[in-house]
Order: structure tokens, then sequence, then C-alpha cells
């Protein structure tokens, strides 16, 4: 899963929720098509981590009272389906338990426990041993399994 953070405009919703940065699950193509220009430092960016999405969404919703103290600052998270459809904003308190509870539920490297960012690589070898982050993780996992074996033979 790919979670993409920008600032949105939304048109036809209540004055209070129209500015929203918003955290779109699936990525950009799941993004609503009210998007601003990019201007401030994780805005218009994907992350595989749904935490360090929240945590810059957050930090761009600042940065954009800042720049703008008389707006209503939303933040949201969602996904439209590949359609127009604003998200209901959320306090950040809730936004941090969604993207915590979302992280425990992604893949993560059998080796290193990192997260899977796209495709897991596994061991052509042993297939069903586990799935890992990266082309050396794999490597090290069959390393370590190659001296479990060592020492249980020895």
């Amino acid at each position: 899963m790919k979670y993409y953070v920008s600032r949105q405009a939304y048109w036809g919703v209540d004055p209070e929720d129209v500015n929203t940065v918003e955290i779109a699950h699936g990525g950009l193509d799941y993004a609503n098509p009210d998007m601003l220009v990019s201007k401030y430092s994780g805005e218009g960016e994907t992350y595989a981590d749904p935490v360090k999405a929240v945590e810059a969404a957050i930090e761009i919703a600042a940065a954009w009272k800042k720049d703008c103290p008389k707006l209503t600052i939303n933040i949201a998270h969602g996904f439209t389906g590949g359609n127009t459809m604003p998200f209901e904003a959320s306090t950040k308190k809730e936004l941090l338990e969604w993207a915590k509870k979302a992280y425990e539920a992604l893949k993560k490297c059998d080796h290193c426990g990192e997260l899977i960012e796209g495709d897991a690589w596994k061991l052509s070898e042993y297939p069903d041993e586990g799935e890992f982050c990266s082309e050396n993780c794999a490597d090290r996992h069959l390393e370590h399994m190659m001296k479990e074996t060592e020492e249980e033979v020895a």
C-alpha cells in the first residue's frame, strides 16, 4: 500500500472543510483532483509507511496554517477508488492511531523487520521460507539458515 500526501482545496463542500491535507490510500491515482501545487516539504510525495505519511501531513498542515492563519486547515485520509470523494477530517490523534494500525497490518521483511515496498523477494530454493525487503536480506537469511544447518549437523 502506498500513501500520497497532498494539499487540497475541495470544491463544493462546506467552507470549513475546503482546505485539507489529504493522505490518499493507494498513491497518486487515488488522490482527489482538487490538488494544489506542492509548496511544502513532504507534499506531493508517496510514502510506504502510513505513520510517516501522517507525520508529514501534520507538518504540512502546520506550515500551511502558519502561512495562512485565517484558513481552517483539515487533515484527512481515505481512498477514492479512482473517483472524486473529499475525505472527512480527522484529529491528529485519530490519524496517528489509524496509521499505527495500518502499519502493523503491512508486510514486513522476515529478516530485518522493515516494510516490504513493492514485490517481496523470495528464496528461489526455499520459496516458503519467507518474504524479504531486498535481495540482500534474502541472501543474509539464506546464510543464517545454512549456518544453522551446519551447526545442527556438527
